[in-house]
């Protein structure tokens, strides 16, 4: 694993953590004062939350792709013969990395759209929305570049890639 792929893991782990942390905090904060202040409570806690989950969870993909604990479909891969398994492999590599940079890509448009309608959320609160539309493409750019990461470890130790759910 290279030193990038290792501050990656790092960076995201604890990212990830920490907004998880942080949901759940203010989950259990908006409850609280539901129960003791309701005049308090209003929607920012459900939408803070809502925010939070988001780029928790969307940020939890990139360290899945990293690892290589995204679901597919491996029934007919794994009848294949080994250079059969590396092809589809590198195709399914392609075509992963150019899902996740069309999502990078316009997630960006649709956050830029977002700043300039100056589109906010329904709580009390209105945030902007574009901070929660910025998850995706924040997200799909680190999975890009996990797969490509993922792609040079293959290219520097080839051989027919590993069948995780059972496979190996």
């Amino acid at each position: 694993m290279s030193a990038l792929a290792r501050l990656l893991d790092r960076l995201a782990a604890g990212l990830t953590a920490a907004l998880a942390f942080a949901a759940l905090s203010v989950f259990l904060s908006g409850m609280a004062l539901r129960a003791l202040a309701p005049s308090l409570a209003g929607g920012w806690a459900e939408e803070s939350t809502i925010y939070l989950v988001v780029w928790a969870s969307l940020l939890a993909s990139a360290d899945a792709v990293a690892k290589d604990d995204h679901v597919r479909m491996d029934a007919v891969t794994r009848l294949l013969p080994p250079r059969w398994r590396t092809a589809t492999s590198v195709a399914a590599g392609l075509a992963a990395f150019a899902y996740c940079a069309a999502l990078a890509w316009f997630g960006w448009l649709t956050v830029e759209f977002a700043l300039r309608m100056d589109e906010r959320g329904p709580s009390a609160m209105r945030l902007p929305m574009a901070w929660y539309y910025a998850s995706l493409p924040c997200a799909m750019a680190l999975c890009a570049a996990r797969v490509l990461l993922r792609a040079a470890a293959r290219l520097k130790s080839p051989g027919p890639p590993g069948l995780r759910a059972g496979g190996e």
